[in-house]
């Protein structure tokens, strides 16, 4: 079995939790990037990244996991002064995708972060995971939209994350790739299974979002042992990330 989860937070996890996730079959994860408080400067998101594409990728390969780096500014985590932070990611490289990052309240300031980071993933060719927040998802979700569309952005660079079973058609409609988590507060096994029951399996992904919070470090398995679906579980992860 090799498994693919496509966003954890790997440094709110120990290695014994790495080694958990890969001698239980997850042999591949992304890890994205978050700061569980708000940084008030630029450099702690930098280094945050150095973290991400230099320290983790070698505690996971000591589990057995080949881990990629995502990079970006999450919606709760923009500094001042976060144009630096983008300076940053354009002139940086060893990462695999430009995440998380998205809208969580939809304010002003989000809505410029997000496009701005858009704007940077088009101009390099790299794909986005992009989240969508537990309260309100409907109406952000279509505003995270709106911004995709407005920029133009391709659909293949675009993965909306934890999307839920009343936001899931939305994103499939709009041709982008779809994240479904697995985890408490997001989709259940059993909801993740009506969803690819429902629409298929061609554009979506699945994933944990196990970092900081309470979370299933093997929700990815739990699902392919319930639908053996290797597109959901590996397949278009490897085919949407290049890995």
């Amino acid at each position: 079995m090799n498994l693919v989860d496509t966003h954890i937070h790997s440094e709110g996890r120990s290695v014994e939790d790495l080694r958990f996730m890969a001698d239980n079959g997850i042999s591949k994860a992304i890890t994205c990037a978050f700061y569980p408080i708000k940084p008030r400067f630029p450099e702690t998101l930098m280094d945050l990244f150095r973290k991400l594409t230099e320290y983790e990728p070698e505690r996971a390969e000591k589990a057995g996991m080949k881990l990629y780096s995502a990079v970006g500014i999450h919606p709760r985590c923009i500094p001042e002064n976060w144009m630096k932070v983008l300076d940053f990611i354009a002139e940086y490289s060893g990462y695999t995708a430009i995440g998380e990052i998205g809208l969580e309240n939809a304010g002003d300031e989000e809505k410029e972060v997000l496009m701005a980071q858009l704007k940077l993933a088009k101009k390099l060719d790299i794909p986005c995971i992009i989240h969508t927040p537990k309260k309100n998802k409907k109406p952000i979700l279509e505003k995270t939209i709106e911004i995709l569309e407005r920029i133009s952005f391709p659909e293949d660079l675009a993965l909306i994350d934890h999307v839920s079973v009343d936001t899931v058609e939305i994103v499939l409609n709009k041709e982008y790739w779809a994240g479904i988590t697995i985890q408490p507060g997001k989709l259940s096994v059993e909801e993740a299974l009506s969803i690819i029951d429902e629409y298929g399996d061609e554009r979506l992904i699945a994933n944990s979002d196990a970092g900081f919070s309470e979370s299933d470090t093997l929700a990815v398995k739990k699902l392919y042992e319930e639908c053996k679906n290797e597109d959901v579980t590996r397949k278009n992860a490897e085919k949407f990330f290049s890995i």
